[in-house]
């Protein structure tokens, strides 16, 4: 597997443009050169394509993009695909490529050509992209969402960006392309992919949970495995909590030099745990103490890098933003592998508890997934890579995915009269042999709340804001009203950073629940 770290801006010009207009368009192009440290050009009338991209010291060639050149075909990648080499013995000619790199990708390419866009649906990875087939610009997005592209178009141009920010300023509608989708400049959009039905009435007398958490733990290692490649400088997130503890875990054994970090303010909950794990299996570890002015003032860039003005989702981007800006100090760009996933699949959240129906606990653990490209694993995109930083989810990978649909709700929340109610608990017993009891059966901290930062933010804005100022500027929109003065607060820095359409806020993803 190849880091392909990628920020990418490509049109389609439906009429000829004047190059005054042409100019704004690269200007634009500008703002996600944080994605890649070497830009890529190419023009083939009516397209145009940029691409920022990590420099590929071993070789002439771009490592995010290749050609078919006697077939005018071409196509760019933002993320990572751990199936390349597969792909390419079954698709690619040995000798058809001087490059293994350009090879790689040219495999997609001959898979396209043979059997469509249903080429898609076997690339293994946390990947968007676009590619051009002469006739037609199309992008894409990973059945999951892991890493972003958006659209936005009117009767001259349609465009592709990585980045919100990128098409801002041309005052239009802008829509994310959904995970497992495409998206066609000149008119479709085609799903390639839909979530697997989960097990509705399971017999639970022919089901064993050894069998699912033995098949959850190897499928876990096998992610992580995936996510980390020779020659990348490795850190991670360690909260002290279940999933970042057991993606930490997993990784110890894999990177000679792990370096991880932990964030929180002095009242920190994380950071006693996570110093506990360390202590215990010698890993190199590193605590940042965060203050409410280091939190004040990075909100901005905050907001900026994260694209919205969702309360819950600032929250937990401050204390990501804090420490991604410190690991670039330490390790420059490097790879952050992060827990996000586990209580958006396995059932973590508090609220959850609520949901009495196993029905009713599947059908919101999906409409949690479908939302998550627009909330928590945009966070994990846009923070750290406003550092050139590329973060991983391993837990946010297909294969786990479809496994945890694949297990009853019942192994997800536990309830015994004698026990009580374990959240996530199919997901502890995968690794309860392998980790200490207390990392195992520690209690769900939300990031912002394990790292003290949740309510020093909220409470601090609502001494600054008063009830009149919110009662009169909370109804932004016919459709959405702001939940709180912290969220007001957030929304008054936003609009001001990107002034966008009415119809391009209602198209950004918002917290379902959170404490205000």
């Amino acid at each position: 597997m190849v880091s392909r770290i990628a920020g990418i801006f490509a049109f389609y010009k439906k009429k000829k443009l004047d190059e005054h207009f042409l100019y704004k368009l690269r200007k634009y192009a500008l703002k996600i050169k944080h994605r890649g440290n070497s830009r890529y050009i190419h023009e083939d009338d009516p397209i145009e394509i940029i691409v920022y991209q990590k420099k590929n010291n071993k070789s002439k060639l771009p490592l995010n993009l290749a050609f078919d050149n006697k077939n005018n075909i071409m196509i760019v990648i933002d993320g990572q695909i751990h199936n390349l080499n597969e792909l390419s013995a079954k698709y690619v000619e040995q000798d058809n490529c001087a490059e293994k790199n350009e090879k790689d990708l040219v495999s997609i390419i001959k898979g396209y050509k043979k059997c469509g866009l249903n080429i898609l649906n076997e690339l293994i990875g946390s990947f968007s992209g676009i590619l051009y087939d002469g006739k037609d610009l199309i992008g894409f997005k990973d059945p999951i969402g892991g890493k972003p592209l958006y659209f936005c178009e009117n009767e001259d141009i349609f465009i592709f960006a990585s980045e919100l920010k990128a098409l801002t300023p041309l005052h239009l509608k802008v829509n994310p392309i959904d995970p497992g989708s495409v998206k066609y400049a000149l008119g479709k959009i085609n799903n390639y992919y839909t979530f697997p039905d989960y097990i509705k009435k399971p017999n639970l007398f022919n089901l064993d949970s050894k069998h699912y958490a033995e098949k959850l733990k190897q499928t876990v290692k096998l992610s992580v495995k995936d996510n980390v490649a020779k020659g990348e400088k490795i850190c991670g997130l360690l909260s002290g909590g279940l999933d970042s503890t057991i993606i930490t875990h997993i990784a110890k054994d894999l990177v000679e030099d792990l370096n991880v970090y932990t964030v929180g303010t002095k009242a920190s909950k994380d950071v006693t745990f996570a110093k506990k794990y360390t202590n215990l299996f010698d890993i190199a570890h590193t605590i940042l103490d965060i203050s409410l002015e280091d939190m004040l003032e990075s909100l901005p860039k905050v907001i900026y890098a994260l694209e919205t003005f969702d309360a819950a989702l600032i929250r937990s981007s401050v204390p990501m933003f804090l420490v991604s800006n410190k690991i670039k100090q330490d390790h420059g760009e490097c790879i952050l592998l992060t827990g996000e996933g586990g209580d958006e699949l396995f059932g973590g959240y508090s609220y959850l508890l609520d949901y009495y129906s196993y029905d009713a606990l599947n059908q919101e653990l999906i409409n949690l997934l479908e939302i998550e490209h627009k909330t928590g694993l945009q966070r994990v995109d846009r923070i750290p890579y406003f550092f050139s930083i590329e973060a991983r989810a391993p837990l946010f990978d297909r294969r786990i995915v479809e496994l945890a649909l694949e297990i009853p709700s019942q192994f997800k929340i536990l309830r015994k009269k004698k026990w009580g109610i374990a959240k996530k608990w199919i997901l502890r017993k995968a690794f309860e042999d392998e980790m200490p009891s207390e990392f195992i059966w520690r209690k769900k901290q939300k990031f912002s709340n394990g790292a003290g930062s949740e309510f020093l933010l909220r409470d601090h804005i609502n001494r600054i804001i008063t009830d009149s100022e919110f009662k009169d500027e909370k109804h932004i929109n016919s459709i959405f009203t702001l939940r709180s003065k912290e969220e007001l607060y957030y929304w008054r820095i936003f609009k001001s950073l990107f002034n966008p359409t009415l119809e391009t806020v209602s198209e950004l993803g918002i917290t379902s629940t959170y404490d205000i």
